[in-house]
């Protein structure tokens, strides 16, 4: 016979089941808005350490790497995969349509004392 374990919930004092993140159902539900914000932050965190990794590999091309990264999707998502869940990853390109994209893409300017 298999023993099987169960978690339980993150949240003090909670004995429900873990299903979501760490949370039972009511106590994701309750703390929804803190666990996006800090997924958010740390998608944050994530794609500054994919920019500073890109950044590092190619000194000199290293802008048209990430606008070449950014208008394909497909491209962006491989070479990222390593730096954010897949969560993380589509919280921050679910947010983005492609109009957001460009307008980022063509914002980008090289900062000539870096």
């Amino acid at each position: 016979m298999a023993i099987r374990t169960v978690k339980l919930c993150k949240q003090k004092g909670c004995s429900n089941a873990a299903t979501t993140t760490g949370y039972c159902r009511y106590h994701y539900l309750k703390n929804w808005k803190k666990i996006k914000q800090q997924q958010k932050k740390k998608a944050i965190k994530n794609l500054n350490k994919y920019i500073d990794h890109i950044m590092h590999k190619n000194p000199d091309g290293y802008m048209n790497a990430i606008r070449e990264d950014l208008k394909n999707v497909d491209q962006f998502a491989r070479k990222a995969e390593h730096y954010f869940a897949e969560d993380d990853y589509h919280d921050i390109m679910d947010e983005l349509s492609h109009d957001d994209v460009e307008r980022v893409v063509d914002a980008i300017k090289i900062d000539d004392s870096f």
